[in-house]
């Protein structure tokens, strides 16, 4: 599903990017007009309130047995049946902050490793292709 096919509709998950708010999901519960939504995400950390669609990026995934007007121990049951935090975390948004975030954490020492080890690969691969030209050149053709 690519994002062009992503709607927003009500009980669509949705990944707040900015704002005091920024980092968290939430379930759109009511759309206002066509630039701010009502978004909620009990169990989430994120109180029921209105937001520009702006500040969102949309999932894929839309809460199962989602109704207009639910009330939050409701929605809260259907994000926890649903596997909302699971299935984020396994999709490619979900992988790609958390890659973010494993990155933005790592310590002077350990970014200084990461570049050691990039030097090597990079090495290793030069030597590989250099030492072989001839052959991967001939399966090329």
């Amino acid at each position: 599903m690519s994002s062009s096919e992503i709607l927003l509709e009500l009980g669509r998950a949705v990944y707040v990017t900015f704002g005091p708010l920024a980092g968290k999901l939430a379930v759109v519960v009511d759309i206002v007009n066509g630039s701010k939504v009502v978004i909620d995400g009990p169990g989430l950390g994120v109180e029921r309130q209105v937001i520009s669609t702006r500040r969102l990026e949309l999932t894929k995934f839309r809460v199962a047995g989602f109704a207009k007007g639910m009330p939050q121990q409701a929605l809260r049951k259907a994000i926890e049946d649903f596997g909302l935090t699971r299935r984020f975390q396994s999709a490619g948004l979900g992988r790609r902050i958390a890659k973010q975030q494993k990155r933005e954490a790592l310590t002077d020492f350990e970014r200084f490793r990461v570049h050691v080890l990039k030097r090597k690969l990079g090495k290793a691969v030069r030597t590989h292709v250099n030492k072989n030209r001839k052959a991967i050149l001939a399966a090329a053709k």
